[in-house]
């Protein structure tokens, strides 16, 4: 049986949006990351479910003893981060030096709330942007989030999912 991950990001105070995804998939998932600027205590989305959460400080949060997470999941790696500090504005590069630095094969990110999945296949490391669940920069504009399926097999399948 897989495993999964929900992963939102800025939500930038948006509390109806982010509500609504943790109350729809929050019981159904071993997981949670949020990604940052949430803009709330880092406490906040931990209160909200009973599964481990994994979080990153966004360039609009305060309140964090750490600025990214890592941790093991179904045998891999993921690294946790907003994204500003390694130019996720300007390109991706940064943000697979920083994968490899800190021995992750799965990095996930946040701040430029446009969702992506991109497989670096040479370096062993995918990047993954689960969009923004409340100011989505994205044609069409529609607030996103992302479940990660781990399968039995070491298959992580991502699946991008928008607020109606």
């Amino acid at each position: 049986m897989s495993k999964k991950i929900l992963v939102v990001s800025d939500n930038h105070g948006n509390r109806s949006n982010l509500k609504i995804v943790l109350e729809e998939w929050g019981d159904k998932v071993d997981a949670v990351v949020h990604c940052g600027d949430s803009e709330f205590d880092p406490q906040f989305v931990k209160s909200m479910v009973d599964v481990p959460v994994y979080l990153a400080q966004g360039n609009c949060d305060f309140g964090f003893s750490e600025p990214d997470d890592i941790f093991e999941f179904e045998g891999h790696t993921c690294y946790v981060t907003h994204g500003h500090r390694y130019g996720a504005n300007w390109g991706e590069e940064e943000l697979v030096e920083r994968a490899l630095e800190m021995g992750a094969d799965i990095l996930i990110y946040g701040h430029t709330h446009v969702p992506v999945y991109h497989e670096y296949e040479e370096e062993r490391v995918t990047l993954l942007n689960p969009g923004s669940v409340a100011l989505p920069r994205q044609y069409p504009p529609e607030p996103t989030f992302l479940i990660l399926e781990f399968h039995e097999d070491g298959n992580v399948e991502p699946h991008f999912y928008s607020i109606s």
